[in-house]
C-alpha cells in the first residue's frame, strides 16, 4: 500500500515548518505536501491522491471555508477529511461554520503536539483500514466479475458439447440407418419389380398383387416412422427454464391420438413445484418414444391397459421421472440391453430397435442425466399390475 498522503494548507511558512517537523518526527509511511494558499492546495488535489487535508482557516485570498466548499463540490476530492486550523480565540465562532461545510474535526493554534498526533494517527488509521476493505471489496468484485464470465464460458461450452454430442450420434444413426434401410428397400423393390412382370407377363393375381402393395405400404410406413424419429432427434434445441410438470402434459398432448384409440389410461402423479433449466424439447422426445414403447408393448395384452407417469425429487435432490406400465415387464435377458442400438424384441417389420436408443442419448449425451429400466409392481383402483419401469434422473441444472 502507497505512504498515507497528507496535505497541509497554510499561509505562515511558520506554521508549516512545525507541521512538517511533528509528522515527520512522530508518524511513519507519511507522504507529506505543503501548499501556502488555497488556490495552491486545489491545484494539488486535482494531480494527486490526497488522503487527508489539514486546512488553516484564516488565510489571504481563497480562505479555509472556501477551499473546502471547493474541495466538496468536486467528486474526485469531495470524500477527503478536512482538518481545519484555527485561533483559539476564533474556536467557537468558526467551528460549527467548519463543520456544516464538511470538516471531520478542528485543531487550533498553537498547535499542542500530542493532540495533533493522536488525532492524525486514529484518522490514518480509518484511512488505513477503509483502503484495505476497498481493496478487498475490490478484489471480491474482480473475482464475482471473473466468476460470472468463466460461467458463462462453460455453459457456452456445454451448449457446444451438447451439440457437437447430439450430432455426433446424429453422424452414427445416419450409417446405421442408411445400412439398416437397404433390407426394407430391396423388399420393397422386389416386391414392385415382381407385381411389375406378372402384369407384364400376364399371370398377376389380384389377391398376390393386393398382399405384395399391402407389405410395400407397411414398409414404407415404418421407414416414415423411422425418418420422423431421426427429423425429430435432429433439430437444435435450447437450453432453457421450464416446468417439469407442463413438458409432461405438452407431450401427453402430442400423444393424444394415440392414447385414445388405444384405450390407454394415463395415471399422472406430478410435482408441479419442480423447475429446471435444461433442454425441453429433447425430453419432450424422449418422453414421446417412450410413451410409444409403452404403448406397443401394451399391444399384446387384452387386458386394461395403463402408463403411470411420476416425478418427484429423490435423496439426492436429483429429480426423477417415472414411466410405467403394466404389459408385464422386460425379460430378465433384455433388460440390460433395450438402450442398446438396433435391438428389439419386434419383428422387423415393426422396427429396428433404434427409439430407446435415441432416448438413451438423448437423456445421457444431450441433457447430462441417467436413465434406467428395471420391472415393478403396482397398484391401480385396488388391482396389482406388473410391468417396465423406465426411470430417468436429471440435475436441476446443466
Amino acid at each position: 500500500m502507497r505512504p498515507i498522503k497528507i496535505l497541509a494548507v497554510d499561509d505562515i511558512e511558520a506554521n508549516l515548518v512545525s507541521l512538517q517537523y511533528l509528522i515527520q518526527e512522530y508518524l511513519e509511511n507519511i507522504d507529506l505536501v505543503l501548499a501556502s494558499n488555497g488556490e495552491e492546495a486545489l491545484k494539488i488535489t486535482y494531480k494527486e491522491e490526497i488522503d487527508i487535508i489539514i486546512l488553516d482557516v484564516q488565510m489571504p485570498g481563497l480562505d479555509g471555508f472556501d477551499t473546502a466548499k471547493y474541495l466538496k463540490s468536486n467528486p474526485k476530492t469531495q470524500n477527503i477529511p478536512i482538518i481545519f486550523l484555527t485561533a483559539a480565540f476564533k474556536e467557537e465562532e468558526f467551528q460549527q461554520k467548519g463543520f456544516q461545510i464538511g470538516a471531520i474535526d478542528y485543531l487550533t493554534k498553537p498547535i499542542e503536539n500530542h493532540q495533533l498526533i493522536n488525532k492524525l494517527s486514529l484518522y490514518i488509521e480509518v484511512i488505513i483500514k477503509n483502503k484495505q476493505l476497498e481493496a478487498v471489496n475490490d478484489n471480491l468484485y474482480k473475482a464475482l466479475k471473473k466468476e460470472i464470465e468463466l460461467k458463462k464460458q462453460i455453459q457456452k461450452q456445454q451448449l457446444e458439447l451438447i451439440e457437437q454430442s447430439k450430432m455426433a450420434a446424429l453422424g452414427e444413426m445416419i450409417g446405421n440407418i442408411a445400412h439398416q434401410w437397404r433390407q426394407p428397400l430391396s423388399l420393397i423393390s422386389t416386391l414392385a419389380s415382381g407385381v411389375k412382370l406378372n402384369i407384364q407377363l400376364g399371370i398377376s393375381k389380384e389377391e398376390e398383387v393386393s398382399n405384395s402393395i399391402q407389405s410395400i405400404m407397411n414398409t414404407t410406413k415404418e421407414l416414415s416412422e423411422m425418418i420422423d424419429s431421426f427429423n425429430d432427434y435432429s433439430y437444435k434445441d435450447n437450453l432453457s427454464k421450464f416446468n417439469l410438470s407442463e413438458i409432461i402434459h405438452k407431450t401427453l398432448d402430442t400423444k393424444e391420438h394415440l392414447i385414445k384409440e388405444n384405450n390407454i389410461d394415463i395415471v399422472t402423479n406430478l410435482d408441479d413445484s419442480i423447475e429446471l433449466i435444461n433442454l425441453p424439447n429433447s425430453l419432450i422426445q424422449a418422453l414421446i418414444n417412450l410413451i410409444q414403447n409403452s404403448k406397443e408393448a401394451l399391444d399384446k395384452i387384452d387386458t386394461k391397459k395403463i402408463i403411470i407417469i411420476d416425478t418427484h425429487i429423490n435423496n439426492n435432490n436429483f429429480i426423477e421421472i417415472s414411466i410405467k406400465d403394466n404389459a408385464g415387464g422386460i425379460k430378465t435377458e433384455y433388460i440390460n440391453k433395450i438402450f442398446e442400438p438396433y435391438f428389439t424384441t419386434k419383428h422387423k417389420a415393426k422396427g429396428i430397435g433404434l427409439g430407446l436408443n435415441i432416448t438413451y442419448k438423448i437423456i445421457n449425451d444431450s441433457m447430462y442425466g441417467k436413465i434406467k429400466a428395471i420391472n415393478s409392481k403396482f397398484d391401480y383402483k385396488n388391482k396389482e399390475y406388473e410391468g417396465a419401469n423406465i426411470i430417468i434422473t436429471l440435475p436441476f441444472k446443466i
